[in-house]
């Protein structure tokens, strides 16, 4: 496997979810000793980002596609947040 992540790979949802979840932590703990965002704002704000790239590099934007990209990354949202509570908050709280 000479590929960790690809576009296919992004554009499913396991896929996104995945490196939503990767990327905030990743990411939280800079971002915490700098500003604080509420970080549910700040997955969906990673979700979005993520999502639009994915479209964007392998269809192209379509406007049509955007009211679904917004509802989607609730979707990955609350999935990645999910995510961050079933392992690492085990993890951080021992």
């Amino acid at each position: 496997m000479n590929e960790y992540l690809t576009w296919e790979f992004l554009g499913n949802f396991a896929g996104v979810v995945v490196a939503v979840t990767i990327l905030i932590q990743f990411l939280k703990l800079p971002l915490d000793k700098v500003w604080k965002v509420p970080t549910r704002f700040f997955v969906y704000g990673i979700s979005l980002v993520l999502l639009v790239a994915v479209e964007y590099f392998t269809k192209g934007i379509v406007v049509d596609q955007i009211p679904l990209l917004l509802i989607n990354a609730v979707l990955v949202t609350i999935s990645a947040m999910g995510a961050y509570e079933l392992t690492f908050k085990k993890l951080e709280e021992k």
